[in-house]
């Protein structure tokens, strides 16, 4: 047996966890106990967060759509159908869909392709807050020592650990204001001041001073909130959904509202989406695609529509980055191998581009570390 340190992929919380292997199988997941952030506590989610291991729709071979059913295929064969495919489209009608899901390396890859390709990109921020991570410096830390604390959203029940930062911080005397469109329990019980809103961008944040920190967790522009208190001095911090959304925005792929995220799908012609599922939202924004490629761990709603399926290891199965909410560059580490042949994102990406001509500019994950450094510092 052996013990795996990693980073949690449930949120952008960025919480160290250790995953348990025995018999190349990873059979538990706990908290890491020196993690600065999580201090070793964990949620349900990440208690849990290795299950979608052993997934049962799990992809494990390439797939190609002939006369409505997927087919298995080579890794050759199913790249060369893609390449000779994208070379019928113009660039305008082309749009790659990264991920904050996947890893740093993964989404730097796609954009590396897209860009070479002159293609659109983008990545779907969902119901985070808009906001630009590069001139955020607020951190995680600064929660706990806050003297007046304002929640727009919610983040007891959808991120836990920040919620526990919150409490500590009402342990130390810290008044808690909180905002949100739905009167939840959990939220009432934790405020000291509770707001039913129908609008979050209506919020009046004019009395906040130094000893303010707002915590952000809804589909607003984050920007503005920072712009608007910035003489007051108070600290500003957006939530993240995913992972590594703020990995993905950092290396420079657009970062799109859910509107946004629609109407970029409703208006391409080929389509290749890497570890989303939008056909969750609705099937008909991928209506109007006449080429589609899906490249994910599990046969997903999305997949079902693809003319070619790439069956991708998940996080526990390679090695690479996140960055969570506040920026902090973390490691994560290969536990176990892929299925069957599931390949590593950047590496199908590369594999890719190789079949279509194009040098990305690396040869190696540590190529690609040296230049996400670069980006993101």
């Amino acid at each position: 047996m052996k013990v795996v340190h990693t980073i949690c992929p449930g949120c952008s919380v960025g919480c160290g966890i250790d995953l348990i292997v025995k018999d190349d199988r990873v059979v538990g997941a706990h908290p890491y106990k020196k993690h600065p952030i999580n201090e070793g506590k964990s949620c349900l989610y990440g208690q849990n967060c290795y299950k979608i291991i052993y997934h049962e729709k799990r992809l494990k071979r390439p797939l190609i759509k002939k006369n409505g059913k997927f087919v298995e295929v080579s890794w050759d064969k199913a790249l060369d159908f893609i390449a000779e495919n994208l070379k019928k489209y113009n660039a305008e009608d082309i749009t790659f869909i990264a991920s904050g899901k996947c890893t740093n390396e993964d989404n730097y890859a796609l954009k590396k392709l897209a860009d070479n390709l002159k293609a659109r990109i983008g990545h779907c921020i969902c119901n985070s807050p808009k906001a630009n991570y590069a001139e955020i410096s607020t951190s995680i830390d600064d929660i706990e020592n806050a003297k007046n604390i304002i929640i727009i959203g919610d983040v007891f029940s959808e991120h836990t650990l920040i919620g526990r930062k919150v409490i500590k911080a009402k342990e130390k005397g810290a008044k808690v204001a909180i905002f949100n469109i739905d009167e939840k329990e959990i939220l009432k019980l934790n405020a000291d001041k509770f707001i039913r809103v129908d609008d979050y961008s209506k919020i009046d944040l004019s009395s906040v001073d130094e000893d303010t920190m707002i915590i952000i967790n809804a589909p607003i522009n984050a920007d503005e909130i920072i712009k608007n208190v910035k003489e007051s001095g108070a600290k500003v911090l957006p939530i993240a959904k995913h992972c590594n959304t703020v990995g993905a925005t950092l290396i420079g792929i657009p970062a799109l509202n859910k509107d946004e995220y629609i109407n970029l799908l409703k208006d391409s012609k080929c389509l290749y989406i890497m570890g989303e599922n939008p056909a969750l939202i609705s099937e008909d924004i991928l209506k109007n695609a006449e080429f589609l490629v899906v490249q994910d761990i599990i046969m997903s709603e999305t997949a079902e529509f693809a003319d070619v399926v790439l069956p991708s290891s998940c996080w526990a199965e390679k090695d690479g980055t996140f960055i969570n909410t506040d920026k902090r560059l973390q490691k994560i580490n290969k536990a176990v191998n892929p299925p069957g042949e599931a390949m590593t994102d950047w590496m199908i990406i590369k594999n890719l581009a190789e079949k279509l001509g194009i040098d990305l500019g690396f040869n190696s994950l540590e190529d690609i570390q040296k230049e996400i450094i670069k980006v993101v510092s």
